[in-house]
């Protein structure tokens, strides 16, 4: 039996528990298994194991593939239900807030502040990006007052990123059709975003570390809301982790790569250690270990050994 062979949408008991039944085929309830145990009843309840009748004793699985289906057919529609009530709610603080109508002041609720000039809003931007410590998120869509320039790009602080911080960047498809767009992205990817695609992306925002949030309530970015929430902000996380969850990667082959990655695959190529490149090179593991990833991003290789065998392809070696 392979090991968790229902992909992690069941419980680590319930897992062990159909594991057995499919090894022995069956087990007796009260003997064999306990009937009234929390995970004989998650596998009942989700359909993935089975009795023939209020007389039987003996508990069955269900096939892997049509547990598998089973299972992902629930966690799909558990999904459309969250993305319906996240709609709604992003719904209904619109309509509190009053952003569509022609109120001079918006409503104010609990934990959000309204940021009504392009400038402040560009201002927090620039300081919640560069405040990470754990991890950002951040949407992006095409709209903008003037052509970005690169001065005018959010890259993350490389010591954010040598503590640990991770930072998400969620781009609308709209990036990949223009050139300073593709631009922006290759540049943020290098820099140690990791950057995904999604065909819409409906607003900008930045959510550092489930604590404090900027987004545009509108498709022109004004007014800007700063959210701290935490209900809101838990709504903003769920938001943000669905689509991710319905995103792709950025094609590696327009991602260029700097002149310390590329040693830095060189010298991986060699067998050297992580360790041993970061001693050499005179920077931190973690450094090590970040160009390593963007590398193999950059390369398309989903092992090390890939990777070097993707830059010998290149003639780097």
């Amino acid at each position: 039996m392979a090991v968790n062979s229902l992909a992690g949408l069941v419980t680590p008991p319930a897992q062990a528990l159909y594991d057995r039944l499919c090894a022995e085929g069956a087990l007796r309830l009260g003997a064999s298994v306990d009937g009234d145990a929390p995970e004989t009843l998650e596998l009942l309840h989700l359909g993935v194991a089975f009795r023939g009748g209020e007389g039987d004793t003996l508990l069955r699985p269900v096939g892997t593939a049509a547990a598998l289906r089973l299972l992902i057919d629930r966690e799909h529609a558990e999904l459309a239900s969250r993305q319906q009530k996240l709609a709604a709610g992003w719904r209904g603080l619109v309509a509190r807030l009053g952003v569509h109508g022609d109120q001079a002041e918006p409503a104010l609720i609990p934990g959000v502040q309204v940021i009504p000039t392009m400038a402040e809003a560009a201002a927090k931007a620039v300081e919640l990006y560069a405040a990470g410590s754990r991890l950002v998120r951040a949407t992006f869509t095409i709209s903008f007052e003037t052509e970005p320039t690169p001065h005018r790009l959010l890259l993350p602080p490389p010591a954010a990123l040598e503590a640990g911080a991770r930072y998400l960047g969620l781009y609308d498809a709209a990036y990949n059709n223009v050139p300073w767009g593709r631009q922006l992205m290759s540049d943020s990817a290098v820099a140690g975003e990791t950057v995904r695609m999604r065909k819409a992306v409906p607003t900008k925002m930045i959510l550092v570390d489930d604590a404090t949030a900027l987004l545009a309530a509108t498709s022109t970015g004004l007014p800007a809301l700063l959210v701290s929430s935490p209900e809101l902000l838990g709504l903003l996380a769920d938001w943000f982790d669905l689509m991710w969850h319905e995103s792709v990667g950025v094609e590696g082959e327009d991602i260029p790569l700097t002149k310390a990655q590329r040693r830095v695959v060189l010298q991986l190529a060699t067998g050297k250690t992580d360790e041993q490149i970061a001693t050499e090179s005179g920077v931190s593991v973690r450094t090590v270990r970040r160009h390593i990833a963007v590398a193999m991003r950059s390369l398309g290789a989903e092992t090390r050994f890939a990777a070097g065998v993707a830059a010998a392809r290149r003639g780097w070696l």
